[in-house]
């Protein structure tokens, strides 16, 4: 081996360090990982992870050196909550033009940070969803793009009281039955369902969700603290954009909102983009949740990566105009900013520290999917530079 003694048993289990070539490996110092806070070294060669030592010791003997100075890194993000970009609605995929389109935004979203996402499927007729489901279970990522990790369907079964971008006629009753014609073959894919728990007639359909392994998150929802309470008991532990598209919090009805802070079990989906939640209302779910209890995503629709302008929606038209999407009434229709213009915003708007942020959009929604947290054999890495107002990839090759 060239140059200086690597002590093997620093060296967290799982990585192989190559017994030569230490000369053509790239070395990064001074990496302060977001899972922990602590400062690593790491050695990278043909863009895979071969080495890290939690120490923050350096190797002798490699020809390039990074030297991170202290900044945050983390795997690349996950959003949770997408819905659509580069003008593509995901509801919409069909056949091979719908692959070629999911080709394009998985290279769009690894270049602005992405790693993953569960492309968000909203109320369209059962076999257009049913569709764009298999198209999406036949799309594999180019090697520089991110991945899909599962769907997330928002809808049908949502309360039209709190339709909002969603088409009236297009939503379904909540039953067991309505679920499986729903999902067909395709219950493995779908990872998330958004749905409104007082739909259920007889309280079966959560529970048997969740028996399919698919986690249940209530939005677009009139429930009261009592029926979101119930919803919580029989397995749901997740809120979907938290105060938007629900039954507001009151002081004599707390409602889902009051529900979720309340329970320890329930983590909230947020848009932090100071269009969605005003900063304080974030600061406020931050105090009530802490950071365990927050996922941001970016609920981000067919127009995040184009311009902007008026378009038209599902039959709906819509203005963009600085990553706001709106319905002529003015109603919210989802964003056009990506997670990590979310991320920037919660730090800029809110005071959050970058590792924190990072631990939000990158780590949290691994947690919730059963996804690996720690270093990533791929060197699929963020960092978060000091000065700078958003993470960036750390390009390693």
């Amino acid at each position: 081996m060239a140059g200086g003694k690597v002590r093997m048993t620093r060296l967290r289990i799982g990585y192989t360090l190559l017994s030569e070539g230490l000369d053509r490996m790239r070395q990064i110092r001074n990496a302060r990982w977001a899972g922990d806070g602590n400062l690593y070294s790491l050695l990278v060669a043909e863009g895979q992870l071969q080495a890290v030592d939690p120490s923050g010791d350096c190797w002798e003997g490699s020809a390039d050196s990074i030297d991170l100075a202290g900044a945050w890194v983390s795997p690349g993000l996950v959003d949770l909550q997408l819905n659509g970009a580069l003008g593509v609605e995901f509801s919409e995929l069909e056949g091979d033009e719908g692959l070629e389109q999911l080709g394009r935004i998985s290279t769009y979203l690894w270049s602005i940070g992405l790693s993953a996402w569960l492309p968000t499927l909203i109320s369209v007729p059962v076999e257009k969803l049913q569709g764009a489901l298999a198209v999406i279970g036949r799309f594999r990522p180019p090697k520089s793009g991110a991945r899909i990790l599962g769907v997330h369907l928002e809808g049908p079964f949502l309360n039209p009281e709190y339709e909002g971008a969603h088409m009236r006629r297009y939503l379904l009753p909540l039953t067991v039955e309505d679920a499986k014609c729903v999902l067909g073959d395709y219950a493995s894919l779908v990872k998330l369902v958004t749905l409104a728990p007082e739909l259920d007639p007889d309280g079966q359909t959560i529970p048997w969700l969740v028996a399919q392994g698919i986690h249940v998150s209530l939005g677009h929802t009139a429930a009261t603290f009592e029926q979101a309470q119930r919803a919580f008991d029989a397995g749901a532990r997740l809120v979907t954009h938290i105060f938007n598209a629900q039954r507001p919090f009151h002081h004599r009805e707390p409602g889902v909102v009051g529900a979720a802070l309340l329970d320890e079990r329930v983590q909230c989906l947020c848009i932090p983009d100071g269009i969605h939640l005003h900063p304080a209302a974030t600061q406020l779910l931050l105090r009530a949740k802490g950071e365990a209890g927050l996922i941001p995503v970016s609920d981000a629709v067919a127009p995040l990566g184009i311009a902007d302008g008026r378009y038209d929606w599902h039959g709906l038209a819509i203005t963009v105009r600085a990553g706001q999407v709106t319905l002529e009434d003015g109603r919210l229709a989802g964003s056009a900013l990506s997670l990590t213009d979310v991320l920037a915003r919660l730090v800029g708007q809110c005071g959050v520290d970058p590792g924190v942020a990072l631990r939000l959009g990158a780590l949290q929604p691994r947690r919730v999917l059963g996804e690996p947290v720690d270093w990533p054999p791929d060197a699929d890495l963020l960092v978060w530079p000091p000065g700078k107002d958003r993470p960036e990839r750390l390009e390693v090759r």
